[in-house]
């Protein structure tokens, strides 16, 4: 294997010029550069990382901490995507990506604040919000939140419109004859989920309609948690005609469950999901559903991260909200196949 040495030797320089050539110093020329790297490349010579952070004060590693609910961790449909597009983005610059796993039993004392230390790492993306994160923003190390709101000196964060997601999708089915409404929100103490229910009020206080207390349910953004409230509507002598779900997975669950019992959808119950998952075109009938920009959002959190890494400072936006659409497809009915004249009542 090439050494350091050998490349300058055959270069006829120094081994400091190697180390300065490949590391972008302004004060080797352009020429010295050009043949120091060709070598690099016919001798297959890659510096170790940890002599680069010496010379640089870089690693070109950025640390990923995520906290999921219910444990589903990178298995999740909506965290895959998203955090594909990221890895992506910040290949292209240089960066690899270290997952810092949240459960080493032998390392207890040791939290993500140690490691992230004892790594190095050069940036931090923070998929949901982690319970040290106040002693993280201490290490000043820049970082970027996924779904939580998180500011400061080098901080940012990127999420969707989920208020305005679930506000105009209420208005949709309300023109399109929609009037008894349920809706099944995710674990209130995430930030999308509550801006989920808000946006469930404010679209029904647009389109006049008062939501019933009876006809709100804990989904908590999971398979199980959509079952588990499709059996209660499913014990109700009245129930509501369309049920908004806070996350695909959730209201597949559920679409399965009512069916199970014989319910048509949407002739019997009408359901919509959040997130457009790939399942979501592969049930029966397909979902309709609020699109989350997953790749936008992987995209503009590499964005924001490299941003902070160049410049050490903010010259973007330090929150990002990205607008979501609706993705109309056969869980949900036309106006032309409802009754006319229904009560104004959710």
């Amino acid at each position: 294997m090439a050494t350091i040495k050998d490349i300058a030797k055959r270069a006829g320089v120094s081994v400091s010029c190697v180390s300065r050539a490949i590391n972008g110093y302004p004060d080797i020329s352009a020429e010295t550069r050009q043949k120091v790297l060709k070598i690099v490349e016919e001798l297959h010579y890659y510096p170790k990382a940890s002599a680069r952070h010496l010379v640089t004060n870089q690693t070109h590693m950025i640390g990923l901490i995520f906290e999921t609910h219910d444990q589903s961790g990178l298995m999740h449909p909506y965290i895959a995507k998203v955090l594909t597009a990221f890895s992506q983005a910040i290949g292209s610059q240089g960066y690899d990506l270290l997952m810092f796993s949240n459960s080493r039993k032998p390392f207890d004392h040791w939290g993500f604040v140690e490691r992230v230390k004892h790594r190095a790492v050069d940036g931090l993306f923070l998929i949901g919000k982690p319970p040290d994160l106040d002693a993280l923003m201490e290490t000043a190390v820049p970082m970027v939140g996924l779904d939580f709101t998180l500011t400061g000196p080098s901080a940012a964060s990127v999420m969707s419109d989920n208020r305005q997601g679930v506000q105009q999708l209420v208005h949709l089915l309300y023109q399109q004859g929609y009037r008894r409404f349920g809706f099944a929100h995710g674990p209130l103490t995430m930030l999308p989920a509550m801006e989920r229910l808000q946006g469930f009020y404010s679209g029904l206080r647009d389109v006049g309609l008062v939501p019933r207390p009876d006809w709100i349910w804990n989904d908590n953004f999971t398979y199980a948690g959509g079952r588990a409230a499709a059996e209660t509507i499913l014990r109700m002598t009245e129930r509501p005609e369309v049920v908004l779900f806070s996350a695909d997975l959730a209201a597949i669950g559920a679409m399965q469950t009512f069916q199970e019992h014989g319910l048509r959808i949407p002739e019997d119950i009408s359901v919509t999901g959040f997130d457009d998952v790939d399942a979501a075109t592969i049930v029966y009938p397909a979902l309709t559903t609020v699109k989350q920009p997953m790749v936008e959002l992987g995209q503009a959190a590499a964005q924001l991260l490299l941003e902070m890494l160049r410049n050490g400072q903010h010259s973007l936006p330090q929150h990002l909200t990205i607008p979501t659409e609706i993705v109309w497809r056969n869980s949900t009915m036309t106006q032309s196949l409802l009754a006319p004249d229904m009560p104004k009542e959710a």
